[in-house]
Parts: C-alpha cells; sequence; structure tokens
C-alpha cells in the first residue's frame, strides 16, 4: 500500500482520506462521540490548513508555547508545561532525511518569539520519545507521537498547567504556534471545537485549523473562570473529513501517566542527552540510529513543587 507523505501535513506528517479509510479510519471508526462515516467521504490526497491570526507572542497564554528549531533549517512547536519541561511532538526530534533522531543538543526552544525578538531562548539538555513510537511507522503509532523535553535553565515564562477535556462537543478550544507560512510570528486559532475522541481513547479530534509548523502545538481549553488556560493535548497531524480538515491531538492525559514521575519527582529516563554544546554537522548528519535510556538523576538543583506550596500543581486537574 502506498503513503503519502506530504509538507502541508504537521512537519511533514499528514494522513490522507484514503489512508483513514483503508488503515487507520481514525475518524470513520474510533470516534465515539462525533457523527458516523457516510458514503460521500472525499478522499483527498493533499490538502491547504489555513492559518489563524497573528497573536501577540509575548502574552498570556501563548508566552508558554514556542518554536522548537531543530538545527537543521527546521521547526515545529512546543509548549512550556513547568519551568523545567516541554511537549512536543515525537517526529519533530526525528530528520526523515537521514532517518535518525536528531542529537538533543541541536534543539533549541524559543518563547515569545515575535519580529525576530524573543522572550526566552532555551536549550534542550535531554528529550524522551515514548519506546513505542516509530518514526517509520509515523501512522501506526502516531498514539505515541510526542516527546518530553528537559530544558537546560529554568524558563522566565509562565507554563501552562494540565487538565483533562471533557465528553461535550460544545467545549470550546483554542491553539497557537507558529506556523512555516509566518515564521516570524505566533498564529492561532482562538475559536475551535472539540468534535470527538476515539474509542481506545488515543486520540482527541478538533476543528482547530493547525498549518505545517503546528506539529507539538497544544490543545488549550479553558478553565471555569474562563481566564485561564489548561493544556488538554498536543496536536501531531491533520485528517481530511468529509472535505475538511480535522485535526488530531494526543490528549495529556494519556502522555500524564508517562511522564508525571519525572515532572513531579524528577524520577526521568532519557534517550537523548545534550553534550553541552552546539552539535558538529557530522553529528546532525549521523544523529541517533536508536533511543536508548540512559538515567539522569537530576538536570535541576531543585524540586519543581515545594511540598509546602499548595498553589503549585502539576498534576492534572480540572478546568
Amino acid at each position: 500500500m502506498q503513503r503519502r507523505l506530504s509538507p502541508v501535513g504537521f512537519g511533514g506528517i499528514q494522513l490522507t482520506a484514503s489512508l483513514a479509510a483503508r488503515r487507520l479510519i481514525l475518524l470513520a471508526a474510533l470516534v465515539a462521540t462525533a457523527a458516523p462515516v457516510c458514503a460521500e467521504q472525499q478522499r483527498v490526497a493533499t490538502f491547504d490548513v489555513p492559518q489563524g491570526e497573528v497573536v501577540e507572542a509575548k502574552a498570556y497564554p501563548w508566552q508558554a508555547i514556542g518554536k522548537l528549531n531543530n538545527g537543521v533549517g527546521g521547526a515545529c512547536t512546543a509548549v512550556l508545561i513547568s519551568k523545567d519541561y516541554a511537549l512536543t511532538a515525537a517526529h519533530c526530534v526525528f530528520f526523515k532525511n537521514t532517518g535518525r533522531y536528531l542529537p538533543a543538543q541541536s534543539f533549541h526552544l524559543v518563547l515569545g518569539y515575535e519580529n525576530q525578538q524573543f522572550r526566552d531562548h532555551l536549550r534542550i539538555a535531554a528529550y524522551y520519545v515514548p519506546p513505542a513510537y516509530e518514526p517509520q511507522r509515523p501512522y501506526e503509532t502516531l498514539a505515541n507521537d510526542w516527546a518530553l523535553l528537559a530544558i537546560e535553565k529554568e524558563a522566565t515564562a509562565h507554563p501552562l498547567f494540565m487538565s483533562q477535556i471533557g465528553n461535550t462537543g460544545q467545549t470550546s478550544l483554542m491553539t497557537g504556534g507558529y506556523s512555516h507560512l509566518t515564521p516570524y510570528a505566533m498564529t492561532a486559532d482562538r475559536d475551535c471545537r472539540f468534535i470527538g475522541r476515539s474509542r481506545d481513547k488515543k486520540f482527541l479530534f478538533d476543528t482547530c485549523r493547525a498549518p505545517a509548523g503546528y506539529s507539538g502545538s497544544p490543545v488549550l481549553v479553558a478553565g471555569s473562570d474562563k481566564r485561564s488556560f489548561f493544556v488538554a493535548g498536543i496536536h501531531v497531524a491533520n485528517q481530511v473529513w468529509r472535505a475538511k480538515a480535522v485535526a488530531i491531538a494526543i490528549p495529556i492525559e494519556v502522555i500524564w501517566r508517562t511522564i508525571k514521575p519525572c515532572v513531579e519527582a524528577h524520577d526521568c529516563h532519557w534517550q537523548a542527552v545534550a553534550t553541552g554544546r552546539d552539535p558538529t554537522a557530522a553529528e546532525l548528519l549521523s544523529g541517533l540510529g536508536t533511543l536508548g535510556h540512559k538515567d539522569v538523576a537530576e538536570f535541576t538543583s531543585s524540586p519543581l513543587c515545594a511540598t509546602h506550596d499548595p498553589s503549585c500543581k502539576t498534576s492534572l486537574t480540572g478546568p
């Protein structure tokens, strides 16, 4: 069976309607709360996802969303979930031109980036990718297409806490990121909706406009006060359904099961650890063939939250 990778997807990952119908059937067969598949579902080979409006990258909540540069001319989006950690898509740390993972020291996370100015420039100290993710089989292992990034120094930007999303189709969402069409400004969709989730609870589907470059961008859900926002998922791909683009995200509760010991207690098991310097061209091209675990006791000098600080939240909370 032929598979098509297109540059109009998330950082090179795009699901076509034909593939969905024949292989994953992500929307037609798996969505429990969305409308059932219809015979008129169109098979669109490639599609363009429109981008949203330009927003102020240094304003809340966009200040926690950054541009993740990979050192070889590519970029994705990442979101800060604590002073020390960020989330992105797993395929963002893989360089498909060489078929290998990039070294951790090649990544730079830039927060508050607009008009070639920024608030934070953060090096990535290490990263973790679920072992079940296989970059050579991106569609079959899409549910594991996420990566945890350890930041070399604490960010000055305020992170966004995490929250599960409800099951109602009326839930209002937002997303933001760095589209390849506007690399020097953050764009956002501030008016999108939750469509549903897969029956196995491994995917969320929404109507957010997430063009190329939005891999790793967060699904944001508003808190009860309507002024605070929480990360409910990480966008990893687009799907064509009834000739319209639907964004696919991995729910934060799925990711949290794995990263909780690391984020809360710094009990981390990294696969790629930075050397503390910029990589050479040879290191970039040779990359990392496989990701073997490396135990790193601490990247920061103190726990993420003091035990006596009730206002410090790192666990999943309701909005």
